[in-house]
This record gives structure tokens, C-alpha cells and sequence, in this order.
């Protein structure tokens, strides 16, 4: 690997003046990049704000470090891999990288063959399909996993699984590696006894010894056998290893069957810290790196609650991750500490000569600690958002949305509930779910919303206390509590459907299940309600049992529409539309049918085309999958509402096909057909939700479903929520929505951050939003709008104050606002105003030096 070659391609792609592949910004950091690998640095950390294409630039090194001869690995949760193998091919148009390595069978999957099958011929095709497939899914490697000049591995890799020995050695496939490789180095072999397996391991077994092979082939070639490490981790009786031991011994041999790398690239580089995570396990043993490395670590907020997490960051991408040798690091803590401390002070205390002094020393030495790892560009380094700012002031504006007994539906009942819960709480009683109450009924998730099933509980616990206990219970407990009318959820809903009336796109973000459920059920309610008042199409023949009780909740609204026969009347009316709506799609089907078909003999791919569209013998009922490949192809639409035509489907067809193509030579119709199919069923159904929820529980493919959909102006959902942990990193959710609703109060503010992220991104709707607004100029001027919900008066108006807090101190280390805008006095003194330029010009900047 020559890291001058690399430096020199660096160099070569920061020095064009087109914004094709790479802003200026972003050549800005990747020319910062070229100084510093010459300088000798091997370690950076690319903290670039949410947004800014912090991804761009990682690949633009990777690619730098492929043109030099070298291998990279890229360390990212998984599922991230999908928009990294995108932005790898705008670099290479041949690029052909895996998806991300997530798991132990994964890797010994990489090994097996065709030819490993046991039992009949139809099994052993079977199983050489299976393999074929997932290798042309770029699930596999072709050539094994060392081969393969970009990896991605998945960040819960190395939170791999093993059985534990139990009362004997344990069996097994899952333990064949470790003593495969001690034996193999030995100069012996392990015998092979099929018997000691279940039915379907054998081929894992040859997998798991071709491994083995491969691995201390790698290590007598470079002459590992004497490294003590190496040495500890092969000693001792492997048969009797416990779970945990077994997978510290084996990670370092599955990096060394994975290769050697010479750049390491960290997506989200702030997770799970610790040494004992799985992450830093991969960055550890797992990651064998070649002799000069270069880390790259990727993350928009390297410090979430504490200063010292700055440590922790730098430590990991320094290569000091595992505990060790953090010296140098940690005598930048006293340094970056009292930085945070001095802007606390200035953000509360009158300014004056000393306050001023001792910010500039601090932020001095904060910029002289940090500089040599980081390179960070934030909003103020985007020109479109620094003229804006400069003329109009934030382009991101926060508003509490607060829930108070004077709001809306907030009902007396409710109030009960929620006083009753506050006086709970700081009464003594020894029941945790009691203790409990306060946080959850203000986010309408657990106790005290309680489905009829769960009253007799509830009634049992009321009847354990005396004296104001027992007056209280009875007032928290009640009636049982419909969470479709939680005035929190209510409000939302209200405050969600002012926007979406006007046909803008809405992000939800929530922590809790129960409440995001509800609200996602009370939005389709009430849409399809509305729908029904108007004459308008709703894509259901009839309310789903699990949707009734919102939908009852919704009639209740004097302003939703509620036919006097409740569900059963709906019903009726939703049956008798959607057959007239199904008979119209039927015979427009049938006519895209008859054009396609007629373009089959002149043109292949009409022909591959037609094979999805087959008819029963009386040509009326359609079986095919021309519904959902409407879908599918109606995100390559440059009109989503015009009528589609036979050649606009062949065209958009050919744009599919060349997506899923692999350039095998054995590739066939067939095998594309049936790609194809499973890539459609992904848009089965897509058209029957206003509102979507996405959780864990959801599928990846139906989570890229969900993004494209959603970054869609014209098509469902409008309002997307995301559980907090699946949808705040990663997405791009920025193509047709400027619009954030915070459903539940986080405590780290660097998740809100990264939550607001998903829409505040290079070439966004709000960027576009306001390119408009420049060429009209009517009204006030576009903005990203972020309405937490805030319940007043309880303690999750104590989480939100904290959060403020805190987030006010994340943006004073990573943003430079130690004095924010919002707080800054419309006439100050000037020999204030000279303070305040003294602390503006000091605040610390991580930027390149050419934006500087």
C-alpha cells in the first residue's frame, strides 16, 4: 500500500472545480485528508454536521486507498449498506462490494461451495442455487472474503453466538474452527466423524474447515505463529470452553480468514463504546490491519452527554480502544473539561473582561487538543445556509408543542390521571410500577393505560393501599384508559394533520411502541374518515379489527365524519367503493396488458416483461405482479399523477432490470425473473397507509420500502414514525418532508440531532423549498420545523428542560454557538458587543483550512 499514490489521487480529486462527485466543502476535507496523510497521520475523525455527506468524502478515501493497491473495511450497522454500496458505485461504476458481514454463519458461509450438500440430488441443486443467489445478491464473496478489496462488516458482528460445552465437549459445526487451525498448525488434521452432527451441518463442517485451512495458511505466511496473543488464544482444552471464551479465542482468527486491511473506516464511530462491545471487539482482534494503517472515524456527534466521551472517540480511532495506552488521550480531558465548564458560565453569567479572557484560553486549548483528530464541517460552512442565516435568521426553527389542561381534548378524566399520578410519586409506597406511573402516562406507554383485560390487576394494586394511597389509586386507576384519546397523542395528531392538509410530509419520532401504534392507528383513522365525508378513495375494502377501537375513538370528534351505524355502516361503504375502484384498476391493468403484449415480439425485455403480467383463460382476473412493478417503477417517475403508458413501463422496465443485473455470464432470465419477484413483493399492498410506523420489527427490505415511499412527494405515507433507535441514524428521509415531530423526549441530544438529521441533508426539501421561495419570493421564507411534545407540568417537562440543557452544551462543542442566536440581546453596550466578537472570533473551528 503506498500512501503517497494515495495522498497524490486525493489530491487529483479535490482539485476539480465541478460539484459532480464532490462539493466544495466536501473537497475541501478530502484535500485536509491528502496534508494529512504526508504529514504522516494515520488517524482522523470526520465529524462533520448531520447531513453535510460525511459519506462522500469516506468513500472518496477509499477509493483513493483501492487506486494504491490497498484493502479497506468499513464498520457500519447494517443497515447502512445498502446507501454505501450506492455511493461506492457513483466512484467505480463496477464496483461490486458485499452487503455488510452481520454474522458468524455468514462467515463460514463464505467458504462453502456447491459441491457441499449432502442428501439427494434435489437437495444438492437446491442448496448450489441457494449459494449461486446469495453470492449474486452480493451476499458472499466469489473468491473468499480476503479477496475482496472493499468489506462491510456489520458493527454487531462480533456479538456473535457460540453453544456452550455444557456437561461434555461441545458439538456441533459452530466449534469446528478453532481446533480445525490448531490442529492444522500442529501439522495434523482433525478427524472427520459425520455422525457427531445433525442433519444439515455437514456442509457448515467443510465450510468451517476450508476456513480453518485458509486462516493457518494466513498464518504461517506471515509468520504469526510466534505472536503471544496468537499463542494465548490457541492454548489451553478447547473442548470445554464456555460461550464466551470460545469467541474471544476464535475472533482473531476470523480476522485473519477475513484479510488484511490498510484503511479501517468507522461509520457512527460513537457507538457502543467500551471495550467490551462489539464494535470495539472488531476494531480490536477481529480488524487485522497491515502495518501502516490509516482509521477513519465517521460521526456527526462524537460527544452525546459527557466531555469525556471525546476520549473515548479519539481513543477508538487512534487505535487505544481497548483500554490501553490512553495516556496521551487522557491528558486532553482536563483541557476539554474546562472548555465545557467556561461556556456554561458564559451562557448564564454577565459578560465581563476575566469571563472573556478565560473563554479564550479555553477554547484555545480545546482547538489545540482536538485539531489533530478532527475534521468537522457544520452549517455554517454551507454557503446556501450562511446567506440565509445572515438575512433571515435560523433556517431550523424549535417549537414546543405543549399539552396543558387548556388544550384540546385534554379531558377532566385525564387531568385526574395525571395529577394523580404526579401525587403518587412522591408519596412512599414500595410498588415500582407506581413509582413508574409518573413517567409513563405522560407518554402514553405501561401503567394506567391499561386494556380491560389488565383492570382486575390494576384493581388489585388499588386495593393494597390505604389512606391518600388508596384515594389516589382510585383516581389514577379509574376507568380504564383509552390511549386513543391521550391528549398528548390528540395534539399530535392535530398538529401532524396541519400540515399534511396542505400536502406536506411529516417525520414522527417516539421511543415507545404503545403510543406510537396508537397514533399511527388515529392518523389513518381519522384520514380514511374524512375520506369517506369527501367522495374520496380509501385503499381498504373494510376496517381492520386491530383499527376499530381508534376508528370509534375518531367518531367521536365533532368534526370527523361518523355515520350513525358505526363500524358495520363504514364497512358497507368501504366494500361497495373499493369494487368500483377495483373493477376501473382491473380494466387499466388489462389495457397496459394488451400494449406490453403487442411490443413482446419486436423488443427481449417486452417479452421478460410480459411473463409478469399473465391472465386467466376469460382475460379479466390479472395474476401477475404488474400492480406491485407499478409501484416499484413509480418511484423512477418523473410524473407520479399522469396515466401510464405501455412504452413509459417498457422504458422504466430497462432501468430496473440494469439495477439488478450482475453482469454473470450465467445469468438468465430466469434468475432475473426471480430476483425480481422478490424484490417486488416489497410494494405488495404499499398503497393502503396514510400513516406508517417503522421498529425494530420491521423488515430492512420493507424499511427501504418505507424511504422511498416517504421521499416521494406524491405518494403514502405522508406521515412516517420511526421508532428512535431504528430510523435517527442513517436514512434519508429529507427528499419530501422539513417537518419533525418528537413524540417522546430523549435525554442524549445528540440522538435529537441525528433525528432532525434525517431531513436536514444535502439537497433537501427544505433546500428546495426555499430555491422556490428565492425565485417568488412571497411570504415568510421556508424553514425545518421541529415541535417536540411536551406534556406541561410533569416530569416530562423535566426531561425536555434537561434535554435543552444539554443540547444547548452539545451545540457550544460542535457547532460553535456558545452564545445562540436566540439569546442574543437586540441592543447590547459596545463594550459588550467587543466581548461578544472576542468570543465569537475565538470559538473553536475544526474546519479544513481552505473553508476556514
Amino acid at each position: 500500500m503506498d500512501w503517497v499514490r494515495a495522498a497524490d489521487f486525493l489530491d487529483h480529486l479535490s482539485s476539480h472545480q465541478t460539484d459532480d462527485l464532490l462539493d466544495a466543502g466536501q473537497r475541501a476535507s478530502v484535500a485536509e485528508l491528502a496534508l494529512r496523510i504526508r504529514s504522516g497521520k494515520r488517524a482522523a475523525l470526520l465529524a462533520d454536521e448531520v447531513g453535510m455527506g460525511k459519506t462522500r468524502i469516506a468513500v472518496a478515501l477509499i477509493t483513493a486507498v483501492r487506486h494504491a493497491g490497498g484493502r479497506a473495511a468499513i464498520v457500519l450497522p447494517a443497515g447502512l449498506g445498502v446507501q454505501w454500496q450506492k455511493e461506492l458505485k457513483l466512484f467505480q461504476l463496477d464496483d461490486q462490494t458485499l452487503l455488510p458481514l452481520r454474522s458468524y454463519d455468514g462467515f463460514i458461509a463464505g467458504f462453502l461451495t456447491e459441491e457441499d450438500a449432502e442428501g439427494t440430488e434435489k437437495r444438492k441443486r437446491k442448496h448450489a442455487d441457494w449459494l449461486k443467489d446469495r453470492r449474486q445478491q452480493r451476499e458472499l464473496p466469489k473468491k473468499g472474503w480476503a479477496t475482496e478489496e472493499v468489506l462491510m462488516i456489520s458493527h454487531t458482528f462480533a456479538a456473535m453466538r457460540f453453544p456452550n460445552a455444557g456437561d461434555g465437549p461441545a458439538g456441533g459445526w459452530r466449534r469446528e474452527l478453532l481446533p480445525n487451525v490448531v490442529r492444522l498448525l500442529a501439522g495434523r488434521r482433525r478427524n472427520f466423524m459425520r455422525d457427531s452432527f445433525r442433519r444439515g451441518e455437514v456442509s457448515h463442517v467443510y465450510a468451517s474447515r476450508r476456513a480453518a485451512s485458509t486462516i493457518a495458511d494466513t498464518i504461517i505466511e506471515h509468520n504469526l505463529q510466534d505472536d503471544p496473543d496468537l499463542i494465548g488464544d490457541l492454548a489451553g482444552d478447547y473442548k470445554w470452553l464456555g460461550a464466551d471464551e470460545y469467541k474471544h479465542k476464535i475472533l482473531r482468527l476470523i480476522g485473519y480468514g477475513l484479510g488484511q486491511f490498510d484503511l479501517i473506516v468507522v461509520d457512527e464511530a460513537h457507538k457502543a463504546r467500551g471495550a467490551d462491545s462489539s464494535l470495539s471487539r472488531i476494531l480490536g482482534p477481529v480488524s487485522w490491519e497491515a502495518n501502516d494503517p490509516f482509521r477513519l472515524g465517521m460521526t456527526a456527534t462524537p460527544v452525546e452527554l459527557d466531555a469525556g466521551q471525546w476520549i473515548d472517540t479519539l481513543g477508538r480511532i487512534s487505535g487505544r480502544d481497548d483500554g490501553h495506552d490512553v495516556t496521551a488521550l487522557g491528558d486532553l480531558a482536563a483541557w476539554i473539561s474546562g472548555y465545557v465548564d467556561t461556556v456554561k458560565r458564559i451562557q448564564v453569567e454577565e459578560l465581563d473582561e476575566p469571563l472573556t479572557d478565560g473563554f479564550v484560553t479555553a477554547a484555545t486549548r480545546f482547538q489545540k487538543a482536538l485539531r489533530p483528530y478532527v475534521l468537522r464541517r457544520d452549517k455554517r460552512h454551507d454557503p446556501v445556509i450562511s446567506a440565509f442565516q445572515e438575512d433571515h435568521g435560523d433556517y431550523r426553527v424549535v417549537q414546543d408543542l405543549k399539552v396543558s389542561p387548556a388544550t384540546e381534548g385534554f379531558t377532566r378524566d385525564w387531568l385526574r390521571r395525571f395529577c394523580a399520578a404526579e401525587a403518587l410519586s412522591i408519596l412512599p409506597q414500595e410498588d415500582s410500577r407506581v413509582k413508574r406511573a409518573r413517567l409513563s402516562v405522560a407518554q402514553g406507554y405501561g401503567f394506567g393505560l391499561a386494556s380491560e383485560a389488565d383492570l382486575a390487576e390494576q384493581m388489585k394494586v388499588e386495593n393494597e393501599f390505604e389512606g391518600p394511597q388508596s384515594f389516589w389509586m382510585d383516581a389514577f386507576c379509574g376507568q380504564p384508559a383509552d390511549i386513543y384519546t391521550h391528549p398528548a397523542i390528540l395534539a399530535a395528531a392535530r398538529l401532524i394533520e396541519s400540515y399534511t392538509e396542505q400536502d406536506e410530509k411529516v417525520l414522527v419520532f417516539g421511543r415507545f411502541i404503545a403510543p406510537m401504534n396508537a397514533l399511527t392507528r388515529i392518523l389513518d383513522a381519522r384520514e380514511m374518515l374524512r375520506r369517506l365525508r369527501d367522495g374520496q378513495h380509501w385503499p381498504a375494502a373494510k376496517v381492520r379489527d386491530e383499527s376499530e377501537p381508534a376508528v370509534l375513538a375518531a367518531m367521536k370528534d365533532p368534526d370527523m365524519y361518523a355515520p350513525s351505524g358505526g363500524i358495520i355502516a363504514i364497512n358497507q361503504m368501504l366494500t361497495e367503493r373499493y369494487k368500483k375502484w377495483s373493477t376501473a384498476r382491473r380494466t387499466e391493468l388489462a389495457r397496459l396488458h394488451r400494449e406490453i403484449d403487442a411490443l413482446a415480439p419486436q423488443d427481449d425485455i417486452a417479452a421478460l416483461l410480459v411473463s409478469f403480467l399473465h391472465q386467466d383463460d376469460d382475460g379479466e382476473e390479472l395474476q401477475g405482479e404488474i400492480g406491485p412493478l407499478l409501484e416499484a417503477l413509480g418511484d423512477r417517475r418523473e410524473r407520479a399523477d399522469a396515466s401510464w403508458t405501455g412504452v413509459e413501463i417498457l422504458d422504466l422496465f430497462r432501468g430496473l432490470l440494469a439495477d439488478h443485473s450482475t453482469d454473470e455470464e450465467q445469468e438468465n432470465d430466469d434468475t432475473l425473473r426471480s430476483r425480481l419477484v422478490v424484490y417486488l413483493q416489497d410494494y405488495s399492498g404499499r398503497e393502503g397507509n396514510f400513516a406508517r410506523m417503522m421498529s425494530g420489527a420491521t423488515l430492512p427490505q420493507t424499511r427501504r420500502l418505507l424511504q422511498s415511499a416517504f421521499n416521494r412527494a406524491s405518494s403514502w405515507p405522508m406521515v412516517l414514525l420511526a421508532q428512535s433507535r431504528v430510523g435517527r441514524e442513517g436514512l434519508n428521509l429529507h427528499e419530501a418532508c422539513r417537518t419533525v415531530v418528537i413524540l417522546h423526549a430523549e435525554w442524549n441530544p445528540g440522538i435529537v440531532e441525528q433525528q432532525i438529521g434525517r431531513v436536514d441533508r444535502k439537497g433537501s426539501c427544505w433546500m428546495n423549498d426555499l430555491k422556490i421561495w428565492y425565485e417568488h419570493d412571497e411570504g415568510d421564507p421556508p424553514r425545518i420545523r421541529i415541535h417536540p411534545v411536551v406534556v406541561s407540568g410533569t416530569y416530562d417537562d423535566h426531561n425536555w428542560q434537561v434535554l435543552k440543557a444539554r443540547w444547548m452544551e452539545l451545540r457550544a462543542q460542535l457547532h460553535g454557538e456558545v452564545l445562540p442566536q436566540q439569546a442574543r440581546p437586540s441592543v447590547t453596550l459596545p463594550e459588550v458587543e467587543v466581548l461578544r466578537q472576542r468570543i465569537i472570533a475565538a470559538t473553536p473551528s475544526f474546519a479544513p483550512k481552505d473553508i476556514e
